[in-house]
């Protein structure tokens, strides 16, 4: 028994020797440098601005002239929607990619702001031979606008997505063109459909 107690002591004593040894003092490990938290003025400036987005897809941009008119303060301007003047993004119509042009608008001739906007939509001149000309099969149309706040930089650069949601519809080129009965072939009723959401 005295043999087994003076293992268990010799253990503990190699065990309590080694953790002896360990440092406690972290002088030889790095020291801490707190990290400098930023001040007020070292933090990136924003001016929140009212702003205007819309997005169509490039079907409705191929059937229809899109012309946006903004206000800020006493300024307006008209700017007619093209695939140029759009960033081009993809989005999903029931698993069929369909690209949209996106369009933001934060100010008129430098003046920072819009107050509001009107969309005017109208069929091209030779929508029916377009229209005529399309394999028969569903065309996608995706179109969304909302006024939103922006965040602008010092640079003057948009950092802020509006989130804009799409509204959609499918249609076939032969029935764009039939005749509702009430005035209207198709084709014009979708732009008042359109416009309900916009």
């Amino acid at each position: 028994m005295k043999k087994f107690l003076t293992k268990i002591m010799f253990a503990a004593v190699a065990v309590l020797s080694v953790a002896g040894f360990t440092s406690c003092n972290n002088a030889d490990d790095d020291p801490y440098v707190p990290v400098p938290q930023p001040t007020v003025q070292d933090q990136p400036k924003y001016q929140q601005v009212p702003a205007y987005a819309a997005a169509f897809s490039e079907s409705i941009l191929n059937l229809y002239d899109v012309t946006v008119t903004l206000h800020s303060g006493d300024k307006s301007k008209e700017v007619v929607l093209t695939p140029a003047e759009g960033t081009a993004v993809e989005n999903d119509n029931d698993g069929k990619t369909i690209t949209c042009y996106r369009y933001q608008f934060t100010e008129i001739d430098g003046q920072r702001g819009i107050s509001s906007a009107e969309v005017e939509i109208t069929p091209k001149a030779d929508i029916k031979t377009i229209l005529s000309n399309m394999p028969e099969e569903t065309i996608a149309f995706m179109y969304g606008a909302k006024m939103f706040t922006a965040s602008i930089d010092d640079n003057g650069k948009l950092v802020n997505d509006c989130g804009l949601f799409m509204h959609h519809n499918n249609v076939q080129p032969s029935k764009m063109m039939q005749n509702m009965g009430n005035g209207k072939v198709v084709y014009e009723a979708e732009i008042d459909l359109m416009k309900a959401f916009l």
